[in-house]
């Protein structure tokens, strides 16, 4: 996970911040012929390789989080993280993000910072939802919450929150954008697709950043963030 920040610098005038303009895309698959990986195709793939349906989200989840950036796997994350705000909504102390990777800023030409624990990675194998702060009693807010309060926040820079999940969250909630956005959180989602021939082969999609205005007032590029991942299985 990184950004660029980039900077020309003028003689006898300082610095300036060139801003790049992004645009928000929906959400797609590697290519034109894959097909969008909706729950109950996940569902039926599974049991077509005799793996359980209660096993379903664990498996996508180490699929996405293993695949998705080709070389560099990211990590299951086995630590939870104090939510004083989940705690208050939801009676529930702390949140288990399934990925956690620090957030690099490089400083072109010059040299770079690391700030750890602050970008998460969240699978969801699910249906019917948009993943708006409230899902799974409060976790997504206990996200944000703890991304406000990230290294990478405290040093006035922008932590991420990559979203990895079936097709049927086909963008996610306004009121998630919003409350990131409101914080300085950079909102990515990715999505499954399904490789024909042959049945059963799956890769996730480019990740797409949801709230480009975060990193356009104060001048980034963020890159690295994952996708298209490389094909396989669950």
């Amino acid at each position: 996970m990184n950004y660029i920040r980039k900077i020309a610098l003028f003689i006898g005038v300082g610095a300036t911040v060139a801003m790049t303009p992004f645009a928000v895309q929906a959400q797609t698959c590697a290519n034109s012929s894959q097909t969008p990986l909706t729950k109950s195709r996940l569902d039926q793939i599974a049991t077509n390789q005799g793996i359980p349906l209660s096993q379903v989200g664990v498996k996508f989840e180490r699929f996405a989080l293993s695949t998705l950036k080709p070389g560099d796997p990211i990590a299951p994350n086995g630590r939870l993280f104090p939510s004083p705000l989940r705690q208050i909504k939801a009676g529930i102390g702390n949140v288990q993000p399934d990925g956690v990777v620090p957030l690099v800023v490089n400083l072109i030409p010059f040299f770079s910072f690391t700030y750890p624990d602050s970008v998460f990675y969240e699978s969801k194998a699910v249906q019917k939802t948009l993943l708006p702060p409230s899902h799974q009693d409060y976790q997504i807010l206990g996200h944000l919450d703890i991304l406000d309060r990230s290294p990478a926040t405290a040093n006035n820079e922008n932590p991420a929150i990559v979203f990895l999940t079936t097709s049927d969250v086909r963008t996610i909630s306004s009121k998630t954008i919003a409350e990131a956005t409101n914080r300085d959180i950079g909102v990515w989602h990715s999505i499954g697709c399904e490789i024909a021939p042959p049945s059963g082969n799956l890769q996730m999609g480019k990740t797409e950043l949801l709230n480009p205005i975060v990193y356009i007032l104060p001048g980034r590029v963020p890159t690295g963030y994952g996708g298209p991942g490389n094909p396989g299985r669950i």
